[in-house]
Protein backbone atom coordinates (compact mmCIF):
# COMPACT_ATOMS: atom_id res chain seq x y z
CA UNK A 1 0.00 0.00 0.00
CA UNK A 2 1.16 3.50 -1.00
CA UNK A 3 2.02 6.06 1.77
CA UNK A 4 0.60 8.83 0.89
CA UNK A 5 3.16 12.26 2.19
CA UNK A 6 0.94 14.45 3.92
CA UNK A 7 1.17 17.89 3.39
CA UNK A 8 2.04 20.40 6.22
CA UNK A 9 4.09 17.18 8.39
CA UNK A 10 7.22 20.04 9.31
CA UNK A 11 4.72 22.77 10.82
CA UNK A 12 2.63 20.11 12.66
CA UNK A 13 6.00 18.92 14.19
CA UNK A 14 7.44 22.49 15.31
CA UNK A 15 3.34 23.52 16.74
CA UNK A 16 4.22 20.15 18.61
CA UNK A 17 7.91 21.11 19.54
CA UNK A 18 6.22 24.58 21.02
CA UNK A 19 3.09 22.77 22.41
CA UNK A 20 5.63 20.30 24.20
CA UNK A 21 8.25 22.94 25.65
CA UNK A 22 6.12 26.05 26.01
CA UNK A 23 7.37 26.94 29.68
CA UNK A 24 11.29 26.47 28.31
CA UNK A 25 10.15 28.73 25.58
CA UNK A 26 8.88 31.46 27.43
CA UNK A 27 11.72 31.43 29.92
CA UNK A 28 14.08 31.78 27.33
CA UNK A 29 11.68 34.91 26.08
CA UNK A 30 11.69 36.17 29.46
CA UNK A 31 15.50 36.02 29.40
CA UNK A 32 16.35 37.80 26.68
CA UNK A 33 13.84 40.49 27.34
CA UNK A 34 15.28 41.26 30.67
CA UNK A 35 18.80 41.52 28.84
CA UNK A 36 17.76 43.72 26.29
CA UNK A 37 16.25 46.06 29.26
CA UNK A 38 19.36 46.05 31.15
CA UNK A 39 21.20 46.81 28.18
CA UNK A 40 19.19 49.76 27.22
CA UNK A 41 19.42 51.13 31.08
CA UNK A 42 23.30 50.60 30.56
CA UNK A 43 23.30 52.47 27.49
CA UNK A 44 21.01 55.50 28.72
CA UNK A 45 23.05 55.86 31.70
CA UNK A 46 26.23 56.42 30.10
CA UNK A 47 24.93 59.50 27.20
CA UNK A 48 23.94 60.90 30.61
CA UNK A 49 27.31 60.93 32.43
CA UNK A 50 29.15 62.50 29.02
CA UNK A 51 26.66 65.27 29.05
CA UNK A 52 28.47 67.94 29.91
CA UNK A 53 26.56 70.82 32.22
CA UNK A 54 26.11 74.42 30.72
CA UNK A 55 28.49 76.93 32.13
CA UNK A 56 26.92 78.98 35.31
CA UNK A 57 26.44 82.16 34.20
CA UNK A 58 27.29 84.99 37.54
CA UNK A 59 25.85 88.05 37.11
CA UNK A 60 26.69 91.61 39.33
CA UNK A 61 25.14 91.55 42.26
CA UNK A 62 24.42 87.81 42.62
CA UNK A 63 24.52 87.16 46.17
CA UNK A 64 27.40 84.19 47.07
CA UNK A 65 26.25 80.67 47.88
CA UNK A 66 28.77 81.22 51.08
CA UNK A 67 27.11 84.57 51.75
CA UNK A 68 25.16 84.70 54.68
CA UNK A 69 21.63 86.34 54.59
CA UNK A 70 21.62 86.83 58.17
CA UNK A 71 24.30 89.06 57.90
CA UNK A 72 23.37 93.18 58.28
CA UNK A 73 24.33 95.43 55.47
CA UNK A 74 24.28 98.66 57.50
CA UNK A 75 27.13 99.36 59.70
CA UNK A 76 24.59 100.53 62.01
CA UNK A 77 22.53 97.15 62.84
CA UNK A 78 23.64 94.49 64.92
CA UNK A 79 22.62 93.81 68.53
CA UNK A 80 20.27 95.93 70.44
CA UNK A 81 22.18 95.89 73.59
CA UNK A 82 24.98 97.91 71.74
CA UNK A 83 26.00 101.53 73.08
CA UNK A 84 25.96 103.44 69.83
CA UNK A 85 27.57 106.08 71.78
CA UNK A 86 31.21 105.81 71.21
CA UNK A 87 32.02 108.81 73.10
CA UNK A 88 32.93 110.09 69.47
CA UNK A 89 32.46 113.92 68.90
CA UNK A 90 30.24 112.54 65.76
CA UNK A 91 27.63 112.23 67.76
CA UNK A 92 27.51 115.76 69.69
CA UNK A 93 25.16 117.76 68.23
CA UNK A 94 26.92 120.63 66.68
CA UNK A 95 26.80 124.61 68.39
CA UNK A 96 26.10 127.69 66.54
CA UNK A 97 27.52 129.73 66.40
CA UNK A 98 27.10 132.98 68.35
CA UNK A 99 29.25 136.33 70.00
CA UNK A 100 27.49 136.53 72.90
CA UNK A 101 28.57 136.76 76.12
CA UNK A 102 32.21 138.66 75.74
CA UNK A 103 31.46 141.14 77.77
CA UNK A 104 28.62 141.27 80.78
CA UNK A 105 28.23 145.06 80.06
CA UNK A 106 28.70 147.25 76.75
CA UNK A 107 27.53 149.32 74.32
CA UNK A 108 28.08 149.78 70.32
CA UNK A 109 29.98 152.69 69.22
CA UNK A 110 31.15 152.67 65.88
CA UNK A 111 30.03 149.32 63.99
CA UNK A 112 31.12 147.33 60.94
CA UNK A 113 31.64 149.09 57.65
CA UNK A 114 33.14 147.79 55.11
CA UNK A 115 32.55 149.91 51.83
CA UNK A 116 31.16 152.99 53.09
CA UNK A 117 33.37 155.57 55.46
CA UNK A 118 33.15 155.86 58.90
CA UNK A 119 34.77 158.91 60.88
CA UNK A 120 37.33 158.43 62.82
CA UNK A 121 37.68 161.08 65.91
CA UNK A 122 40.81 159.51 66.87
CA UNK A 123 42.56 159.27 63.91
CA UNK A 124 40.05 162.75 62.81
CA UNK A 125 39.47 160.75 59.24
CA UNK A 126 37.27 159.15 57.40
CA UNK A 127 38.16 155.50 57.10
CA UNK A 128 36.01 151.99 56.57
CA UNK A 129 35.79 150.24 60.19
CA UNK A 130 36.13 146.22 59.56
CA UNK A 131 34.71 145.41 62.97
CA UNK A 132 32.99 146.32 65.93
CA UNK A 133 33.82 148.61 68.71
CA UNK A 134 31.99 147.62 72.22
CA UNK A 135 32.31 150.63 74.84
CA UNK A 136 32.96 148.85 78.30
CA UNK A 137 34.44 149.82 81.75
CA UNK A 138 38.71 149.16 82.03
CA UNK A 139 39.61 146.47 83.31
CA UNK A 140 36.12 144.65 82.65
CA UNK A 141 36.81 140.49 81.82
CA UNK A 142 36.64 139.80 77.97
CA UNK A 143 35.61 136.40 77.23
CA UNK A 144 36.17 133.90 74.30
CA UNK A 145 32.31 133.78 72.15
CA UNK A 146 32.73 130.56 71.19
CA UNK A 147 35.27 127.49 71.40
CA UNK A 148 38.45 127.68 69.41
CA UNK A 149 42.12 127.77 69.13
CA UNK A 150 44.49 130.62 69.26
CA UNK A 151 45.83 131.54 66.20
CA UNK A 152 47.89 134.84 67.49
CA UNK A 153 48.50 137.15 70.04
CA UNK A 154 50.21 140.51 69.50
CA UNK A 155 51.20 143.21 72.04
CA UNK A 156 51.95 146.73 70.77
CA UNK A 157 51.39 150.51 72.35
CA UNK A 158 48.95 151.37 69.79
CA UNK A 159 46.37 148.27 69.41
CA UNK A 160 47.45 147.00 73.07
CA UNK A 161 47.25 143.05 73.12
CA UNK A 162 45.62 141.75 69.89
CA UNK A 163 44.15 138.04 70.48
CA UNK A 164 42.56 135.95 66.96
CA UNK A 165 41.21 132.54 67.68
CA UNK A 166 40.00 129.93 64.44
CA UNK A 167 36.57 128.30 65.09
CA UNK A 168 34.86 125.77 63.02
CA UNK A 169 33.14 126.34 60.22
CA UNK A 170 35.44 128.71 58.40
CA UNK A 171 35.27 131.44 61.52
CA UNK A 172 38.28 133.56 63.24
CA UNK A 173 37.31 136.44 65.64
CA UNK A 174 40.25 139.20 66.69
CA UNK A 175 39.91 140.74 69.66
CA UNK A 176 41.50 144.30 70.29
CA UNK A 177 42.43 146.74 72.70
CA UNK A 178 43.15 143.87 75.49
CA UNK A 179 45.45 143.87 78.43
CA UNK A 180 46.49 140.83 81.03
CA UNK A 181 46.60 138.07 78.18
CA UNK A 182 48.26 135.08 79.03
CA UNK A 183 47.10 133.17 76.33
CA UNK A 184 50.05 132.29 73.57
CA UNK A 185 49.31 130.51 70.05
CA UNK A 186 48.15 127.34 70.25
CA UNK A 187 46.22 127.05 73.03
CA UNK A 188 42.36 125.50 73.64
CA UNK A 189 40.08 128.35 74.72
CA UNK A 190 36.00 127.30 75.56
CA UNK A 191 33.17 129.88 75.27
CA UNK A 192 33.30 131.74 78.36
CA UNK A 193 37.24 131.06 78.74
CA UNK A 194 38.89 134.91 80.05
CA UNK A 195 40.67 136.23 77.21
CA UNK A 196 41.94 139.61 79.02
CA UNK A 197 40.70 142.32 80.11
CA UNK A 198 39.24 145.58 78.66
CA UNK A 199 42.89 148.16 78.10
CA UNK A 200 42.66 151.75 79.11
CA UNK A 201 46.08 152.61 77.71
CA UNK A 202 45.70 151.07 74.06
CA UNK A 203 46.05 154.56 72.23
CA UNK A 204 43.95 153.13 69.36
CA UNK A 205 40.37 154.37 69.03
CA UNK A 206 41.11 156.26 72.47
CA UNK A 207 39.37 159.10 71.84
CA UNK A 208 36.14 156.76 72.14
CA UNK A 209 36.88 155.95 75.72
CA UNK A 210 37.54 151.82 76.89
CA UNK A 211 36.35 149.45 74.68
CA UNK A 212 37.57 146.74 72.67
CA UNK A 213 37.44 146.39 68.54
CA UNK A 214 36.21 142.81 67.85
CA UNK A 215 36.43 141.65 63.89
CA UNK A 216 35.01 138.54 62.62
CA UNK A 217 36.16 136.30 59.31
CA UNK A 218 34.03 134.26 57.37
CA UNK A 219 35.89 132.20 54.98
CA UNK A 220 38.55 134.73 54.71
CA UNK A 221 36.17 137.37 54.25
CA UNK A 222 35.46 140.23 56.56
CA UNK A 223 31.88 140.48 57.88
CA UNK A 224 29.76 141.92 60.62
CA UNK A 225 29.94 140.72 63.80
CA UNK A 226 26.19 142.04 65.18
CA UNK A 227 24.87 139.76 62.88
CA UNK A 228 25.95 136.39 65.39
CA UNK A 229 25.02 139.14 68.28
CA UNK A 230 22.15 138.76 70.84
CA UNK A 231 20.92 141.64 72.71
CA UNK A 232 22.79 144.67 71.30
CA UNK A 233 22.38 147.61 73.07
CA UNK A 234 23.50 150.59 70.78
CA UNK A 235 25.40 153.69 72.01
Amino acid sequence: MKKVKQEGGSTNRVAMFFKRNIYFVLMIVCVLAIGAIITVAAVVNSNDDNVVDPPTVVTPGDDDDDTDDDTPTNPDDGDDDVDDDDGSDDNKPQKTFTLDGILSEYTVDIGFSNTELVFDPTQKHWATHEGVDLIAEAGEQVKCSFDGTVKSVTTDSFDGTTVVITHDGGFETTYKLLDGVTLKAGDSVAEGDVLGTVSSSALSEIAQGTHIHLELTKDGEKIDPTAYMTGISDK
